[in-house]
């Protein structure tokens, strides 16, 4: 996969980084930008934490997890998720900090989404 994809997230303000997973956890594209650690290992955990939204929404009838929002004392995680029944199902997690742009984020993740599932159809 062209790494060029997260261009639209990386020119957002404040963007520390992000992922793209398949449904499985496994990561296709990783972009550590300005962040410290295994984004790529975190990743996977972020997905388990998003499939199980995923189950908990669908359990409440309420349809699938399409973006999550994780808000901590430093930066701001949006996951989101192509849809159950898109081609390719996957996940995309971006970090941002705190004082970064989180409304373009969600716009940008939102372009993202479909441009990956037709690089990886």
């Amino acid at each position: 996969m062209d790494e060029s994809i997260m261009e639209a997230l990386s020119s957002v303000k404040g963007y520390m980084g992000g992922t793209i997973n398949n449904y499985t956890g496994e990561c296709l594209i990783c972009d550590v930008a300005k962040l410290s650690g295994n984004l790529e290992e975190v990743s996977a955990t972020f997905n388990d934490i998003f499939r199980d939204a995923h189950k908990i929404a669908t359990n409440l009838k309420l349809g699938s997890a399409e973006i999550m929002e994780i808000h901590t004392e430093k930066a701001n995680v949006l996951m989101g998720c192509s849809g159950e029944d898109a081609r390719v199902h996957i996940h995309i997690f971006a970090i941002f900090a705190k004082d970064g742009n989180v409304a373009l984020g969600k716009m940008a993740l939102q372009k993202v989404l479909p441009e990956a599932v037709a690089m990886l159809s």
